[in-house]
């Protein structure tokens, strides 16, 4: 195992709960424009509320899977 593997993981945890709220932001706006869209327009409305539905749970798995737990240890020489 590389001297550096336990900071690549820990990048990639903080990549992924990054990328989750991302997603979680999105899906949440989608969901309120699609609301919104609903109750003004129509049919159109329910398409944008159901794929903001997609997208929070592709954020919520995502973050979900980021705040696993991984430890950096230094070792001094």
């Amino acid at each position: 195992m590389k001297e550096n593997d336990g900071i690549l993981a820990l990048l990639q945890d903080i990549k992924e709960l990054l990328w989750g709220i991302a997603l979680l932001l999105a899906g949440g706006f989608l969901c309120l424009t699609g609301v919104i869209i609903s109750i003004t327009i129509g049919n159109w409305g329910i398409v944008l509320f159901l794929l903001g539905i997609f997208v929070f749970i592709a954020g919520t798995l995502y973050a979900r899977h980021g705040f696993s737990r991984h430890e950096v240890v230094e070792k001094q020489d």
